[in-house]
């Protein structure tokens, strides 16, 4: 439509062209002047001779371009002549009207396809129109058309369809007389007027109920006959003229479209569009050629909800056909149309989903949707989510459902959490299908790890395609299990369906050379997966003779796959599987059994070593667990495992960063029995005991203790320590342990600046043992008596002390409970070290095993080898008493009532009467003793049958009788 003069054109031609176009705007001003007619009908019969003649004497020298001018001119002179052969009233040809239709049927024989053709082609370059070439550009119109109207010779457009009109003219002839619309089934009456066939038949009806004879509606004759003709020629000029008409219609839109000057112009332009692609397919193959699809799909980004909606609702028409889809799917159309699936307008979502539903009918485009950033994940909501929008969770399930044919989308969907297509195809799929799935499962839950509930039917493929001799798809299907059994409510199908018969059959029967060794690390993790998760393994068969997982039988074939020479990955699963049993007495007492027969211990304390911190961890825990029952086994073999001791205390010295690791270590160190000197002794000569003090004192004042593996590690450190108070008998241990004056250690770490029930515990265990050395340490020697010839070490380090003790006697006080000279490094007396405050203190915790801890570190100073009454007058004065009768009314544990009862009698028999009368004024005494004496066992029985004897509640079985003769 876009006008553009063209080169080289005589200028003799050109006065000749604007001369028959000039007359030809004047020929459609006045269509009723025969003169004018007739003139403008001359003047192109010359133009085309003049077209004729250059084509005739320069034919060997044009171009392409200059040929498709005049053949353009050509066309254009044809159909001034024919317009105007039109214009032609019927009374200049006489009466005979139907010669008026004939001429201009005939008039444009030849000429409409060509017309059509052309007019459906994008303007070219340098082309001339004679026809047009002084009429307003098509731009011109639309540019102004809403804002304000725009007169072009004597016409005013208000609209696109008035600008095709004024483009594209309607034919008087065209229009029913009656209807006044364009008809569509022309006939002629008898009288030769031509008319719509349905409304002259509606005509001929109304009149057959009238007495008076029919008549022509237009030349009011009556008609002899109501038999019509079909107008052949006027029908098919009218379906060309509809053609054409539609075609303009169609490019007017489609630059209204491009120009985008008003979102008003925009909307009309897609409700024409619309419409015309509604009425015949050729339209919309025009759309497509002429790039109306491509420019809808820029409309999709557009700011305007109601343009969007429109045009949404134009795209679903235009992508019926392939052609349609093809163009769409090299646009942008399909990202902006899943960005407005998320729209907070119904109209609006549905119309994507709509136009989505369309496109993925289309087998090309299915991949690229899916791979379209976010459209399978906002669809599988939409499904799943039906309550909220049921229209559209039914379309987005077609949509997903046609997705489906495309393999690819079906990874997509199980990524966004759609998983039923995968499963569908991998239990009902060939098998190449199932291959394909279980690849595309085997991916997602090794690089993504979904978390994924299985069906029965899906176990039942899985493993069966486990026990496959394809090597690929034995380690894609056991991949998919290991990862489906770490969600442990797919434990119960996987049991049910037989994975862990399948898993031990991996383990203990499958030999395949070919296959590596990780295949077993994958079914020990499965395995292990699955007891973790809470099955009762007592239940579980693993084989067909019946063995259970609690069995001996696979018991013992667990622990010896323990070796390290194998992958670190397979001993931490067999290490995880053996965890996980430990926590069933059976599982246990057969597990310690097997270590304790076989030596395997070995292999687990050498693993604890490994460079792999999962297995690390697990290994030492296996070993903590152990430690209860087997503690001195284990000890000993950590002992004999060439430096680990040492490794040991590196890790945790060099604890920058508190880890599960150091925590695991070091609780090892604090659980296994504290009387073992062999441990003992090698921790002292590592230096451990520096290494724990300093770790102390820095979990005290650093920010290590905000570490989620604080509390554990301090109360390792604390019991790794402690455990050295136990074997005080060992003069190495007695000289670390007064070196680094444990008393006052313990005795901070008793206040609770740890905050710790348990390390206050292990503090009062601790200054308990340190107190039993007290008596020994503390004991003048003789002045003279015989030297022995030879003397252990620990007579020279008593030697040394009590001569020592000798010049500082005249110095320093004597110790009125241990009856000698005391300090808190040399004899740990807890008087000294200001201990009894903290113990009396840690009577009102709410631990009975903090409680329990400190009345057996008060214990030792009422022992009968030290002075009692003295040490109950100090007691007393420092209210202990009152204390130990409150943990008496506060807790009733059997150990803690027996130590409080011993307390309560030495303070009974050995206190003044302030002490008495406070103990027997105790309203909650007699109650605790009589329980106590009912309930408690035979040590708490006896001790509270002692106190209630002393209290006269008794009888005195010791007391002697004489016999009396009567």
């Amino acid at each position: 439509m876009l006008i553009v003069p063209t080169a080289d054109v005589s200028q003799e031609d050109s006065m000749a062209s604007s001369k028959a176009i000039m007359e030809r705007q004047t020929a459609r001003r006045a269509p009723t002047n025969m003169t004018q007619i007739l003139e403008s009908l001359f003047a192109s019969v010359n133009l085309a001779k003049d077209l004729t003649v250059r084509c005739r004497g320069r034919a060997l020298q044009l171009t392409d371009d200059e040929m498709q001018s005049i053949a353009h001119d050509l066309e254009s002179v044809i159909q001034n002549i024919c317009d105007h052969l039109g214009r032609i009233p019927a009374s200049a040809l006489g009466n005979n009207a139907y010669t008026d239709v004939a001429m201009k049927s005939n008039s444009r024989r030849g000429y409409t396809d060509v017309a059509m053709s052309m007019n459906a082609v994008t303007d070219i370059p340098n082309r001339r129109s004679v026809y047009e070439s002084d009429m307003p550009r098509l731009v011109d119109f639309l540019q102004g058309m809403y804002h304000e109207s725009h007169e072009f010779g004597g016409q005013t457009f208000n609209s696109l369809p008035e600008v095709t009109e004024y483009v594209e003219p309607v034919y008087d002839g065209f229009f029913c007389p009656l209807t006044k619309e364009v008809m569509t089934d022309p006939v002629m009456t008898e009288g030769g007027v031509t008319y719509d066939r349905r409304a002259i038949e509606e005509h001929f009806e109304r009149s057959a109920d009238s007495l008076e004879p029919v008549c022509c509606p237009v030349t009011k004759a009556p008609l002899q006959s109501k038999a019509v003709m079909s107008n052949a020629s006027l029908k098919s000029v009218i379906a060309e003229w509809e053609m054409r008409n539609e075609a303009m219609r169609i490019r007017v839109a489609r630059t209204a479209l491009s120009l985008s000057t008003s979102e008003a112009m925009v909307l009309e332009a897609i409700h024409e569009l619309k419409s015309l692609a509604k009425l015949r397919g050729k339209n919309k193959e025009l759309m497509h050629k002429i790039g109306v699809t491509k420019v809808l799909s820029r409309l999709l980004d557009n700011h305007n909800e109601q343009i969007r909606l429109d045009t949404l609702e134009l795209l679903s028409l235009l992508v019926k056909d392939e052609e349609g889809r093809e163009i769409v799917g090299k646009t942008k159309a399909i990202a902006r149309t899943v960005k407005l699936l998320s729209s907070s307008t119904i109209d609006e979502r549905h119309a994507a989903v709509s136009f989505l539903l369309e496109l993925s009918e289309s087998q090309l485009l299915l991949e690229n949707i899916g791979s379209t950033a976010g459209s399978i994940l906002i669809l599988t909501a939409m499904k799943i989510n039906d309550s909220d929008d049921p229209v559209a969770a039914e379309k987005s399930g077609a949509v997903l459902k046609n997705l489906e044919k495309c393999p690819k989308n079906i990874k997509y969907m199980a990524e966004s959490g759609y998983l039923g297509p995968l499963w569908s195809h991998l239990v009902e799929g060939p098998e190449e299908v199932q291959m394909e799935m279980i690849s595309y499962l085997s991916e997602l839950v090794l690089y993504q790890e979904v978390t994924i509930e299985i069906t029965e039917s899906t176990s039942g493929v899985l493993i069966k395609m486990v026990r496959s001799c394809n090597t690929v798809v034995h380690k894609a299907a056991l991949d998919v299990l290991v990862q489906l059994s770490s969600h442990h409510p797919n434990s119960k199908v996987l049991v049910e369906a037989g994975a862990v018969l399948v898993m031990v059959e991996e383990l203990f029967i499958r030999k395949i050379d070919d296959e590596p060794e990780s295949y077993k690390a994958k079914a020990a993790t499965a395995l292990a997966n699955i007891v973790e998760s809470g099955i009762d393994p007592d239940t579980t068969v693993v084989n067909k003779e019946g063995h259970v997982l609690t069995s001996k039988y696979c018991i013992y074939n667990f622990v010896c796959m323990l070796k390290c020479f194998v992958p670190d990955d397979f001993n931490l699963s067999i290490i995880r599987l053996l965890l996980a049993l430990t926590a069933f007495a059976k599982p246990l007492d057969v597990m310690v059994s097997v270590v304790r027969e076989n030596h395997r211990g070995h292999a687990i304390v050498e693993l604890m070593s490994s460079p792999m911190e999962a297995l690390s961890i697990a290994a030492t825990r296996l070993l903590i667990t152990l430690s209860a029952h087997i503690g001195h086994t284990i000890a000993e073999r950590l002992c004999k495992t060439q430096g680990q001791p040492g490794r040991l205390v590196r890790s945790i010295s060099h604890a920058r960063q508190i880890t599960e690791r150091h925590a695991a270590s070091v609780t090892l160190l604090s659980r296994l029995p504290h009387r073992n000197i062999s441990l003992n002794l090698a921790l002292v000569q590592e230096g451990a005991v520096a290494v724990l003090l300093s770790g102390i004192e820095e979990m005290q004042s650093s920010a290590k203790r905000r570490s989620r593996y604080a509390v554990q590690y301090m109360e390792g450190l604390v019991g790794s320590l402690v455990r050295l108070t136990a074997t005080l008998y060992n003069p190495t241990v007695l000289k670390e342990v007064m070196d680094h004056s444990l008393a006052s250690v313990l005795t901070e770490l008793l206040a609770g600046a740890a905050g710790s029930a348990e390390v206050q515990r292990l503090a009062a265990v601790g200054l308990e043992n340190l107190s039993y050395q007290s008596i020994k340490l503390s004991q003048m020697l003789p002045e003279e008596g015989p030297r022995p010839k030879k003397k252990t070490m620990l007579k020279r380090l008593m030697t040394t002390r009590a001569q020592g003790n000798k010049t500082l006697q005249h110095q320093q006080p004597v110790c009125p409970v241990h009856r000698g000279v005391c300090s808190t490094v040399t004899s740990f007396c807890l008087l000294e070290a200001g201990t009894v405050e903290g113990l009396l203190g840690s009577l009102e915790s709410d631990s009975p095993r903090v409680v329990e801890a400190a009345l057996g570190a008060l214990c030792t100073l009422v022992d009968d080898r030290v002075d009692v009454e003295r040490s109950v007058a100090v007691l007393a004065e420092l209210d202990a008493p009152r204390r130990v009768l409150g943990a008496l009314r506060q807790h009733r544990e059997n150990v803690l009532w027996q130590k409080c009862f011993c307390m309560v009698d030495k303070f009974l028999a050995h206190g003044d009467d302030r002490c008495v009368r406070e103990v027997t004024g105790d309203r909650v005494l007699p109650a605790a003793l009589v329980s106590a004496f009912h309930k408690g066992d035979a040590g708490v029985k006896q001790a509270a049958e002692g106190i209630l004897t002393r209290l006269h509640r008794m009888p005195d079985y010791s007391a002697t009788y004489m016999s009396v003769e009567i």
